[in-house]
């Protein structure tokens, strides 16, 4: 009888450091999946650290041909790959000339570029 509990005992032992193991990885596993996605989020991190080299893009003037010279809202979302909400706080920031035509707002394209490339005075 006692040796029937102590094995009962001895077996919920075991199967307690088995799922204390497994929950240690999972946690483990997830921790470094979440390294990786700040690190991603955070490309100066990188650099900072030296695992990879700043890159730097210069836009060819050409290559804003095809952008019509008054921007709207969902224009400058395209653009800069950002939120609906995001583009609109962006666009009434006064970081740039924009006009407000009623509700709407019409940006015009050459401060929007001279903005975007930081040339603006």
């Amino acid at each position: 009888m006692i040796t029937d509990q102590i094995n009962q005992v001895e077996q919920r032992i075991k199967n307690l450091q088995q799922s204390m193991n497994a929950e240690l990885e999972s946690l483990l596993s997830q921790l470094q999946h979440l390294k990786e996605l700040a690190a991603i989020a955070n490309p100066e991190a990188l650099v900072r650290r030296g695992l990879v080299k700043e890159q730097t893009i210069k836009v060819e003037r050409n290559a804003w041909a095809h952008i019509p010279e008054v921007l709207k809202v969902v224009d400058v979302q395209e653009i800069l790959k950002i939120g609906k909400p995001q583009a609109y706080d962006l666009v009434a920031s006064g970081q740039f000339h924009c006009i407000k035509f009623g509700r709407r707002w019409l940006i015009p394209k050459q401060g929007f570029i001279e903005w975007l490339e930081g040339s603006q005075e």
